[in-house]
């Protein structure tokens, strides 16, 4: 697809909507010897499922304020911050606030979008995700769903 590419157009990137207001592009899509680059927009109130994977994951805010909970801690970050999920430890996140995030986030090693075509497959609609479709696609990618998102659980501890 891009790896001898130098530059890849935004109108190239994979794209995928997984809720009527959650929307991720792999602005490069990486593979175990290159890394993930996505951009991924939220409405208030959205977020993955709590969560884990092999690989790490960095991210920063473009725009928005979101909640991470990154293994037992939890942190309010905003524009310009950075935060790093370890591979395998439990996370999840959630746009907070009135306004829409906007994240840059790098996956290593990437991968990230063979997964993610699937899980978007489970977004049928309207409706909640189909949370046991999602923890089978999950598995086949050394990922686990462990349980609701933010907003369904709650959000703060």
């Amino acid at each position: 697809m891009q790896e001898d590419s130098l530059l890849v157009r935004g109108s190239e990137a994979l794209s995928f909507t997984t809720t009527p207001t959650d929307t991720m592009r792999f602005l490069w899509a990486g593979d175990g010897s290159t890394p993930d680059v996505t951009e991924e927009r939220l409405a208030p109130g959205d977020g993955p499922p709590l969560h884990r994977h092999p690989w790490a994951t960095w991210e920063v805010v473009i725009e928005g304020e979101l909640l991470f909970r990154i293994g037992d801690e939890e942190f309010e970050v905003g524009p310009g911050d950075l935060i790093y999920a370890p591979p395998n430890v439990v996370h999840t996140f959630m746009a907070v606030g009135t306004e829409p995030a906007r994240l840059i986030g790098v996956n290593v090693p990437g991968g990230f979008h063979k997964l993610y075509a699937e899980l978007a497959a489970a977004f049928t609609g309207d409706g909640p995700p189909d949370f046991g479709a999602m923890a089978v696609a999950a598995a086949r990618y050394g990922a686990e769903i462990l349980g609701p998102p933010l907003a369904v659980s709650g959000g703060h501890q």
